[in-house]
């Protein structure tokens, strides 16, 4: 019964897992722009950006950045240029890429000689490639000075930025669902797979010395030795190092195969593989020791009226199991919450993401930072208080049906 359990559980994993493989994969290639030709960079956006969505005007005046798409293209940065109000520009030093996680887009920062104040500029920049290519962009920017304000705390920043930094919670909370639904898929059937071993070959051999029955048995070990491998891979290695992974991996699968181009895969769906992955693995633990924990005369009971290995899982012991398992899910989801901060760094706008983009406009990270803890304060607290509700009303149930046990 384990053994048929545990195969159906591997079988009904891979499933899910090229279901979300195959997800990923088209939606990301169909959110890519069309290619520009190539070894010609293609400038996507600016610091100062005049065409930011808050409508922000604020700009620091000691650099200048420029973001762009390499298309093969490779700079030559001493020769790069960049021009305000028709002079050139003036340089503390030479220009230079910045480091970023995504192969798709590169950042060229011009660090200014000299701090430019409030007023109106034209910039044009002049990129130059090792071939030669020159590639020039202008834009013209009304700048209200740097947005600090001087003081630690800004009630003004916290109540402007209030709720655009809401709306990251908000990503926060379907991160941490979808997460945590495909964590418990996850480790459902790694449960099971883990449980699908029996006996050990020694054993098995001394009681049936029969060549097919080993067989059998090397095949019906499969389950176990997957849901071992995937338990042991995901808790042995740290989580971010599992969203880079996952989000870096995938464009170099896309390109391996031919696929047109390499792009990172969107990076909501990346954190959520990753996230569910993990989390998967630690309640993989989780639901072994809650289906252990049914009584095994559940699973004798279920055989003497003549059903099923699978039946006897669906029907009996794993409704049972779930009820088990469900306080340790509930911490985990709580823990979850927190976790979702850390895929800010594929730059998915979550709430930790959200607060670091209004205090990269304002100046004023406490700030904007103090605005995300308390969300993570509140959303923690309201999680907690109907895990707390749930677990009163079970343990109610279950002192209902010992009463009735008695009666």
């Amino acid at each position: 019964m384990k053994r048929r359990a545990g195969i159906a559980s591997v079988a009904l994993m891979a499933a899910l897992l090229a279901l979300l493989v195959t997800a990923l994969t088209p939606v990301a290639l169909a959110a890519s722009p069309s290619p520009a030709p190539e070894g010609t960079p293609v400038v996507t956006g600016t610091i100062p950006n005049p065409k930011d969505p808050k409508g922000i005007k604020n700009w620091a005046g000691d650099r200048v950045q420029v973001n762009f798409k390499p298309n093969g293209a490779e700079l030559d940065l001493a020769s790069c240029q960049l021009f305000i109000d028709g002079r050139e520009e003036q340089l503390a030093k030479e220009p230079f890429i910045v480091p970023a996680v995504s192969r798709a887009t590169s950042t060229l920062e011009f660090p200014l000689a000299a701090k430019h104040k409030a007023g109106k500029y034209a910039f044009k920049v002049i990129l130059v490639t090792t071939d030669g290519q020159h590639v020039e962009y202008s834009w013209d920017f009304l700048s209200e000075g740097e947005a600090g304000s001087g003081s630690l705390v800004s009630v003004r920043v916290m109540r402007e930025w209030f709720w655009f930094i809401a709306e990251g919670a908000v990503v926060t909370v379907e991160l941490t669902i979808i997460s945590i639904a495909f964590a418990c898929v996850f480790a459902l059937f790694g449960s099971l797979g883990r449980l699908s071993k029996k006996m050990t070959f020694k054993q098995a051999w001394d009681r049936y010395h029969s060549w097919g029955y080993m067989w059998r048995m090397v095949v019906g070990r499969i389950p176990y030795w997957v849901a071992t491998f995937y338990t042991s891979l995901f808790r042995g290695t740290p989580l971010l190092l599992q969203i880079y992974a996952i989000y870096m991996v995938i464009p170099e699968i896309i390109r391996y195969f031919g696929l047109p181009e390499s792009y990172n895969p969107p990076p909501f769906w990346a954190g959520v593989a990753a996230l569910s992955l993990n989390y998967g693995a630690y309640l993989t633990e989780v639901f072994r020791a809650g289906i252990q924990a049914v009584p095994k005369g559940q699973n004798e009971a279920a055989w003497a009226i003549g059903l099923s290995g699978w039946q006897t899982q669906r029907r009996i012991v794993l409704p049972q199991a779930f009820k088990i398992v469900i306080p340790a899910v509930g911490n985990d989801f709580i823990a979850l919450i927190k976790d979702t901060s850390l895929v800010s760094v594929i730059t998915v706008e979550e709430l930790l993401r959200r607060s670091q983009l209004a205090g990269a406009a304002t100046f004023s990270f406490f700030s904007t930072l103090l605005v995300a803890a308390a969300f993570y304060w509140a959303l923690t607290i309201f999680f907690s208080f109907w895990q707390a509700k749930l677990e009163t009303r079970m343990a109610r149930d279950k002192a209902r049906e010992r009463e009735q046990e008695k009666k």
